[in-house]
């Protein structure tokens, strides 16, 4: 029984309307041109110590993939928010982290604040 420090959303959910708020997922990108609009300081992470700690990295070539399978299952407001996120993962060159803490022996009120700090060792600044 793994707990999350938020309720766990889809990879349409957390790119349409999630972005920077508290999910499961962190949103990286493959290219530093690609994300230039958001502005502000650029890090890089490694995905090989990310995948070795128990964590999932979702590139952006499996994301893209999953969200077009989503379109063509989904009934029609799912597949609206499945096209708009294929959209915007693919202008931002998108991946996705899937973080895999566990805090069971965390009380709710600390959780956020102990996922940034167990997140950071994973970025460097550029």
């Amino acid at each position: 029984n793994k707990c999350r420090a938020a309720p766990k959303v889809t990879y349409a959910d957390h790119i349409t309307m999630a972005r920077g708020k508290r999910t499961q997922f962190t949103s990286v990108s493959e290219s530093d041109d690609a994300i230039k609009h958001f502005s502000g300081e650029l890090y890089r992470c490694s995905q090989t110590q990310i995948t070795g700690d128990g964590h999932t990295f979702v590139e952006h070539s499996s994301l893209v993939d999953s969200l077009r399978e989503e379109i063509l299952r989904s009934r029609r407001g799912d597949k609206i928010k499945a096209e708009r996120a294929l959209q915007y993962a693919t202008r931002a060159r998108e991946a996705l982290i899937d973080w895999q803490f566990d805090f069971r022996r965390v009380l709710r009120k600390d959780r956020i604040t102990r996922c940034g700090t167990q997140i950071q060792p994973y970025f460097t600044r550029c």
